[in-house]
C-alpha cells in the first residue's frame, strides 16, 4: 500500500512559489516597476532589487512554519532553506561575474574587490539567513516547558541524561528495555502515539537501544505497562531474539514462540521446547529435580504449595484452616508418590491425580493404610492427622485439593508436566530454552500449570548450587496470571546466587499489590534491579512514579 501524503506537505511549496515568484518580478520585472518614479526615489528602488528576493521566500517558509503544528514543520524548513539557499548563490554568481574581470585585468586585488560587493545582497542574505535559522529552530528545537530556577529551593531533580543513561545502559546487552532518547524532546512529543503511523514514531524504531547486562545489583527486573502498552512489542520479542542463555519465557499470548523459534535455534544455537497444550510432545516431568535432590522433602513441600491457589492472606480462619490442611494433604501424598517403592517409574504429578480423584472412602483407606505401613516418618505424620478427621471437615479438604489438581486430568495439560522430552536440569547446561505456550483462559482457571512448570524449572537453578553455565532469565509475560508464588520471592532475595534473573510483566503496580500485599509489592520493587513504568492509568501509581522522582523548582512570572 502506498502511503498517502499529508496535505500540510503540501505546504512545502510556499517558499519555492514565492521565491520563484520574487525573483523573476526582481530579475526581470524590477526595472518596470520603477517607470514614473522620480530619480533618486527610482535608482534606490533599483538598487533595493536583491532584498524581495532573498527575503520574501525566508519570510512566507517562516510565516508558514509558525502556523502550523510542530510536527508539520520540517519539510517547509528545509524547502526555505534549500529556496534560499539557491538564490544566495544566484546573486553570488552574479557579483563573481561582475567584479572577476578587474581583479584578472590587475585593476584591483580580491581584498578591494570585496568592498564593491553589493550592500543591497549582502544585507538581504545576512537577515535572509537569521530568518532562515529561526524557522529550522522553531522547527526542530523542542522548548522547555518550564524555567528551571538558578536555586533550589524547592529541589533540583532532573531526568538522568542520555549520556549517563547510555554509561548504565549501554546498547550492546542481551535485554532490552528501550530505546535511547527522550520522547518529551521529540518534534511529536504532543501526538498521541499511533503505531499504523510512522510520524507519530519521532525516533522510535530508530534511536539506539537501552539494554541491561546484569552487570548489577540482583539482576531482577519489574515491568508495569497497561493493556496496549506494548511491553511485548518492545521488551519480550527484543529480548528473546537478543538473550543468547537459557530463556525460560511465559506467554499466555502464545504469540511469541512462533515469531523467535527459528531465529533462537540458527542465529543463537539454542534447543527451543514449546509446551503448548495443543501439541503436547515437549512436556517433562516437573518432580524430576526431586530425585536426585538433597532434600527430597522440603522440594515435595514446595511443588505441593506451587499446586495449590496460594495466597499472602485469606478472607476467614476457616479459609485459611482449609487450604492449610489441603497443603499437607497434597504433601503427604505426593511425598507417597515420591519416595515410596511402589511408584518407581510412576513418580509424576498423574500419578498424584489419580489418588486424588478417588471417592473420599477409597481415599481415607488409603490414608490409613499408608500411616501404619509407610516407612517414611515424614509420610506418617503428615498423613496422620488425616486418618482421624470428622468426615465432614476432611471432605472440606479433599475437595480443596481435588480442586486445584482438577487440571491433571486433562490429558494434553497433564502431559505438559509428566513428560520425558527433556529434564529440568538441561537449562542449568545452558542449551535449552522453554516456552510456555499457555492461553491466558487456562491460566486463570488453573494458574497451578504455570506455577509448577516455572517452579520446578527455578528449583533445578537452585539446586545447581552456582555451577551454571549461563544466567536464566525467566521472562514472564503477564504473571499475574501466576497469583501468588513463594517460590517467585526466594528467587527474588537468593537467585542472584544460583544464576537466577526474573523479568516480570505487570499490567500495574495493583495487580502486585493483590498477589503480595502492599508491604510485598514494597518488597519487590526494592529488590530487583530497576522498575519501568509505561502507559500508566492509575492515580496513585502516577502519584508514587511522581514522588519517586522527585522534585524540582522553578521560576514563574506574574
Amino acid at each position: 500500500m502506498k502511503r498517502q501524503l499529508h496535505p500540510s506537505l503540501l505546504l512545502a511549496l510556499v517558499p519555492i512559489a514565492v521565491t520563484v515568484v520574487t525573483v523573476f518580478v526582481a530579475g526581470w520585472r524590477w526595472q518596470d516597476l520603477a517607470i514614473g518614479m522620480s530619480g533618486k526615489v527610482a535608482h534606490w528602488f533599483l538598487r533595493a532589487a536583491p532584498l524581495p528576493a532573498l527575503l520574501f521566500g525566508p519570510l512566507a517558509g517562516l510565516v508558514t512554519v509558525w502556523a502550523l503544528p510542530m510536527h508539520r514543520r520540517r519539510p517547509i524548513a528545509m524547502s526555505t532553506l534549500l529556496c534560499f539557499l539557491g538564490v544566495v548563490g544566484l546573486y553570488g554568481m552574479r557579483e563573481y561575474d561582475r567584479l572577476a574581470p578587474f581583479v584578472e585585468s590587475g585593476t584591483v586585488t580580491w581584498d578591494q574587490a570585496l568592498s564593491y560587493l553589493d550592500g543591497f545582497a549582502v544585507a538581504g542574505a545576512i537577515v535572509g539567513f537569521l530568518i532562515v535559522a529561526v524557522a529550522a529552530r522553531i522547527s526542530v528545537v523542542v522548548p522547555d516547558p518550564v524555567k528551571r530556577a538558578k536555586r533550589a529551593a524547592f529541589g533540583d531533580a532532573d531526568w538522568l541524561p542520555m549520556t549517563a543513561a547510555a554509561r548504565l545502559f549501554p546498547p550492546d546487552g542481551e535485554i532490552v528495555i528501550g530505546e535511547r532518547y527522550r520522547v518529551d524532546r521529540e518534534i511529536v512529543h504532543e501526538l498521541p502515539f499511533d503505531p499504523t503511523n510512522r510520524s507519530t514514531w519521532g525516533q522510535g524504531g530508530r534511536a539506539p537501544l537501552l539494554t541491561y547486562k546484569q552487570d548489577f545489583d540482583s539482576t531482577h527486573m519489574l515491568f508495569f505497562a497497561g493493556s496496549g502498552g506494548f511491553k511485548t512489542t518492545s521488551n519480550v520479542i527484543p529480548t528473546a531474539l537478543r538473550y543468547s542463555g537459557p530463556l525460560i519465557c511465559l506467554d499466555p499470548s502464545t504469540e511469541v514462540a512462533p515469531m523467535v523459534r527459528e531465529h533462537r535455534r540458527r542465529a543463537l544455537g539454542r534447543e527451543v521446547m514449546v509446551l503448548d497444550p495443543t501439541n503436547p510432545i515437549a512436556g517433562f516431568n516437573v518432580l524430576d529435580g526431586i530425585e536426585e535432590s538433597r532434600q527430597k522433602e522440603e522440594d515435595i513441600v514446595g511443588i505441593a504449595h506451587m499446586l495449590l491457589s496460594e495466597s499472602v492472606r485469606f478472607e476467614s480462619s476457616t479459609g485459611a484452616y482449609f487450604q492449610n490442611q489441603a497443603h499437607n494433604l497434597l504433601t503427604g501424598l505426593l511425598a507417597h508418590v515420591m519416595l515410596s517403592p511402589e511408584y518407581a517409574g510412576r513418580r509424576t504429578l498423574r500419578s498424584l491425580r489419580q489418588i486424588v480423584s478417588e471417592p473420599e472412602p477409597s481415599v481415607l483407606a488409603m490414608l490409613r493404610d499408608i500411616q501404619e505401613h509407610s516407612e517414611s516418618t515424614f509420610i506418617r505424620e503428615t498423613l496422620g492427622v488425616f486418618t482421624n478427621m470428622t468426615e465432614q471437615t476432611f471432605s472440606g479438604v479433599y475437595s480443596t485439593a481435588s480442586k486445584d489438581t482438577q487440571w491433571l486430568s486433562l490429558e494434553s495439560y497433564a502431559a505438559l508436566v509428566s513428560g520425558n522430552a527433556f529434564k529440568s536440569c538441561d537449562i542449568v547446561s545452558g542449551k535449552k530454552d522453554v516456552f510456555l505456550n499457555i492461553p491466558a483462559s487456562i491460566l486463570r482457571s488453573y494458574p497451578g500449570i504455570g506455577r509448577v512448570i516455572i517452579g520446578s524449572l527455578i528449583n533445578a537453578m537452585v539446586q545447581a548450587d552456582g555451577g551454571f553455565a549461563r544466567r536464566a532469565l525467566f521472562m514472564l509475560d503477564e504473571v499475574d496470571l501466576l497469583g501468588y508464588m513463594r517460590v517467585l520471592e526466594e528467587a527474588r532475595d537468593r537467585g542472584r546466587k544460583y544464576g537466577i534473573t526474573l523479568m516480570l510483566m505487570y499490567q500495574s503496580v495493583g495487580q502486585l499489590e493483590q498477589h503480595f500485599g502492599k508491604a510485598g509489592a514494597t518488597s519487590w520493587i526494592d529488590g530487583c534491579a530497576f522498575a519501568s513504568y509505561s502507559a500508566i492509568k492509575a492515580l496513585e501509581t502516577a502519584r508514587n512514579v511522581s514522588a519517586q522522582c522527585g522534585e524540582m523548582t522553578v521560576e514563574v512570572q506574574g
